[in-house]
């Protein structure tokens, strides 16, 4: 389904490029001859049945995998980020080390405020759970952790990949505030089969094509 695009959209000039994008696992073709533009300024919603390809569509789009032919064309010098599934944090860290970590590797340092921040703005109360090891917190706990190091590292594309999996309705509320908010300089892609996530999606790329 294809929208036409807003002001806020026209002003972001961000797209990812599927230049006849193919790809097969063994003799089972999940994608052929595909030729998208994914333009920011909007969420745009992956869905699909499950084994569709959902998730294979992120890493492809992010040029974590290579097709089997064709190309994908990201805007220069765009940093990634990403909350899936495979996304991992270290058990053996606290919340706050899992933050400092994350974001070191992007070359940026947060402060005292700046971490409280990030636990207010995903509804993880850095306070009380800042010095705890993440391998003691509930699967929704992790996920909230997970969110807080895709915006502290200010990434320009997002990858989402049930992002509200596991959380209760204060923090998927947050979560979609958190999303519709960055859209407008962002390109977000999101993969789902969650109602409630299509529903802040501003347009639907349902799998196969």
């Amino acid at each position: 389904m294809r929208r036409k695009m807003d002001a806020s959209q026209q002003r972001n000039a961000s797209v990812i490029i599927f230049d006849d994008v193919s790809l097969s696992f063994g003799r089972r073709a999940l994608f052929k001859n595909i030729s998208l533009n994914l333009r920011g300024g909007q969420v745009i919603g992956i869905t699909g049945s499950n084994g569709a390809g959902k998730s294979t569509f992120l890493k492809l789009a992010g040029k974590i995998i290579r097709p089997d032919s064709g190309e994908v064309k990201l805007p220069v010098e765009k940093k990634i980020a990403a909350v899936s599934p495979e996304m991992k944090i270290y058990d053996g860290l606290t919340a706050e080390e899992n933050l400092f970590f994350f974001t070191e590797l992007r070359g940026k340092t947060l402060s005292a405020k700046n971490i409280l921040e990030l636990g207010g703005r995903v509804g993880l109360d850095l306070k009380a759970f800042g010095n705890v090891r993440s391998e003691n917190f509930s699967t929704g706990m992790k996920q909230r952790l997970k969110f807080a190091i895709l915006l502290s590292v200010d990434a320009d594309i997002w990858l989402l990949d049930e992002p509200t999996a596991n959380l209760d309705d204060d923090g998927r509320e947050k979560f979609f505030n958190e999303i519709q908010a960055a859209k407008f300089d962002k390109i977000i892609l999101l993969a789902t089969n969650d109602k409630a996530e299509e529903k802040i999606c501003d347009e639907i790329i349902r799998l196969p094509l």
